[in-house]
């Protein structure tokens, strides 16, 4: 799916979050399933380097994607 508005790429990767279903997020965070919004791709993101590895999120307005890779980390 796509980004919603108020987020981008840039903002994905410092950890700005925005809830599609915050009702959803409460339940999902009263079972433990989730901890705090927000920190899943920053932390992908930030391990992925540290360990020299590609990653790229791509915005393509109806469709974003991110892509890890075995090989070396692009900047």
């Amino acid at each position: 799916g796509r980004l919603p508005n108020t987020v981008n790429v840039e903002k994905l990767i410092v950890g700005t979050s925005y809830a599609r279903n915050p009702l959803l997020v409460r339940f999902m965070e009263n079972l433990g399933y989730m901890e705090k919004l927000g920190r899943g791709l920053p932390m992908v993101y930030r391990e992925a380097k540290n360990l020299n590895r590609f990653i790229d999120f791509i915005d393509e307005g109806e469709e974003f994607r991110v892509i890890l890779g075995l090989n070396a980390f692009k900047s």
